[in-house]
């Protein structure tokens, strides 16, 4: 029964893992995530071919290739999660780090496994698991605190949807294959990262390119202004160049929401659709940006240091600032300041 419930599960993911494949290269091809997704899709085609029973008896080199390449599986996952839902994501040096080093305490494993090591410390099972654990929370902690300054409503969506998937999954996949059934684990693991594969099948047949782009689109097929849209707009201007809200550091959606008397979905759907921002803060920041970029052109304040007008203007450090200012300007703010003093 078993040999059974195992090959169904097994090979019926390797089917809807290709067609995933197919999908990311038919509508992905221009998203920055693709590769991500791609090198996710073929660590997890390598955990499901590489790490089977003992029945299916693969050829011991192959094998080999598949478990090795498969080490890095949580790794790509977590990349590919942050690439999605953190705005102005790149793979840095930390990210790389990460990677290495988790693949790394997973290869001393599938070294045990096949002989080519000895044995390592009784506590190393418990190490791996911690750090894949921390990897998940982390993954999870990225989606759920973006969310609520995300403006498009298919990505919010998503990022519920998506990531709980991969998350229930690697949770199964550590509780239920690595501690309580380890006799099973090769057909545990399948079973559970089942739904995170059918789940990303659906997703990719539901998503659209720019639904992951963080960029203001002003490109939209925006609607007509509708009287409604009007007396919005007006009320949107009043408070936010003429009461200059955007000064507080800690303005959210909600917050404006409620001061127009409107919902937060009701706004969202204005500032994406109408105005072209993708999330929240960068609607926000381009009014801070553009009252800074007033104040460093002021004579009067040429003694006041950068940072103090960050601050002053609501960014809450100097490294978001200098992000944003550059998105927005294409000089850092230091670059701005020499220019305007030739």
């Amino acid at each position: 029964m078993m040999i059974w419930l195992d090959a169904f599960f097994r090979f019926s993911g390797v089917g809807m893992l290709l067609f995933t494949v197919f999908m990311a290269l038919r509508d992905l091809s221009k998203s920055s995530s693709l590769v991500l997704l791609l090198l996710v899709q073929l660590c997890m085609l390598c955990h499901f071919l590489g790490f089977t029973p003992n029945h299916f008896n693969l050829p011991y080199g192959i094998r080999v290739s598949f478990r090795l390449i498969d080490v890095f599986l949580l790794s790509t996952v977590w990349l590919f999660v942050l690439s999605l839902f953190q705005k102005n994501f790149r793979v840095n040096f930390f990210h790389v780090l990460t990677a290495v080093l988790m693949g790394w305490v997973m290869l001393m494993e599938r070294f045990v496994y096949f002989g080519w090591l000895d044995d390592l410390p009784g506590w190393w099972p418990s190490m791996v698991n911690s750090m894949a654990f921390i990897l998940v929370m982390h993954m999870l902690a990225v989606t759920l605190l973006g969310r609520n300054d995300d403006l498009l409503e298919k990505r919010r969506k998503s990022r519920l949807y998506m990531v709980l998937v991969i998350a229930t999954s690697t949770l199964l996949t550590l509780v239920l294959g690595s501690m309580l059934l380890q006799e099973y684990q090769a057909t545990v693991n399948v079973i559970s990262l089942s739904p995170a594969i059918f789940g990303m099948a659906v997703w990719m047949l539901q998503i659209e390119p720019n639904t992951f782009s963080f960029k203001p689109n002003n490109q939209l097929d925006k609607v007509k202004f509708s009287a409604r849209d009007h007396a919005l707009q007006l009320k949107l201007d009043e408070v936010i160049e003429r009461h200059r809200c955007y000064l507080e550091p800690n303005i959210t959606i909600d917050t404006l929401a409620s001061r127009l008397a409107v919902s937060a979905p009701r706004l969202r759907v204005f500032i994406n659709h109408q105005l072209g921002f993708s999330n929240f803060s960068s609607y926000i920041n381009s009014y801070r940006i553009e009252a800074i970029k007033t104040a460093l052109q002021d004579n009067n304040k040429e003694h006041i240091p950068i940072l103090t007008l960050a601050l002053n203007h609501g960014f809450n450090s100097l490294a978001p600032f200098n992000r944003a200012f550059k998105q927005q300007v294409g000089l850092t703010p230091s670059v701005y300041r020499k220019n305007l003093a030739k």
